[in-house]
């Protein structure tokens, strides 16, 4: 069974999304220019509304499972940074289990998993897509459309972490949503080549 959000179905506004794309870029354009006569300034309003005007179309999407439209940059920065220290005390744990199997061999059992987290926001399966490949020892290989992930672990501790559902839960968090998690299969790779 989908959950789906309860809430009203969220329309962007497109004004709105622009102005806020409009000003982004032009702060950014302030302080890397750092020239402040009028000239500049008129080029810089120009230019920050040529980009904006061509972003905009990109910058917001319809939603996965439902009639949402979303703007990539908007975001809960107040989860996000929590989230963002978090993935990386992962980052670093995965890397020194990692470390270990390179220097131990044995610890390395390959395998292939399948889960489903059926994000309706694209931006949080392209940040759980990210967080999984930035964590040393998984990588993702694929995205289904209907929110289905296939993914590559290199130790067993890999495989485990990941399928608890921990990682894919804080995503939801992170983006305010309600995901039907389940783990699908898992494919040990030693026991596909000897089959082979």
């Amino acid at each position: 069974m989908i959950n789906t959000p309860k809430s009203t179905p969220h329309k962007c506004n497109k004004l709105v999304c622009w102005l806020e794309v409009f000003a982004l870029t032009f702060i950014i354009w302030l302080i890397m220019s750092g020239r402040f006569e009028t000239k500049f300034i008129l080029f810089g309003l120009a230019s920050c509304f040529l980009i904006a005007t061509l972003c905009i179309r990109v910058l917001i999407v319809g939603g996965l499972k439902t009639e949402n439209t979303y703007f990539l940059l908007n975001f809960n920065l107040i989860r996000m940074i929590p989230y963002a220290f978090w993935l990386f005390k992962e980052i670093v744990k995965s890397s020194l289990h990692v470390s270990r199997a390179v220097i131990n061999p044995d610890m390395v059992d390959a395998s292939v998993l399948w889960f489903k987290a059926d994000y309706d926001n694209p931006l949080a399966r392209a940040v759980l897509a990210n967080s999984i490949t930035l964590t040393p020892g998984t990588i993702t290989i694929d995205i289904f459309e209907d929110g289905i992930y296939s993914v590559n672990a290199v130790t067993k501790a890999s495989r485990d972490e990941l399928l608890d559902g921990t990682m894919q839960h804080k995503v939801a968090w992170v983006f305010g949503e309600e995901i039907d998690y389940k783990v699908l299969g898992v494919e040990d790779k030693d026991e596909n080549e000897r089959g082979e």
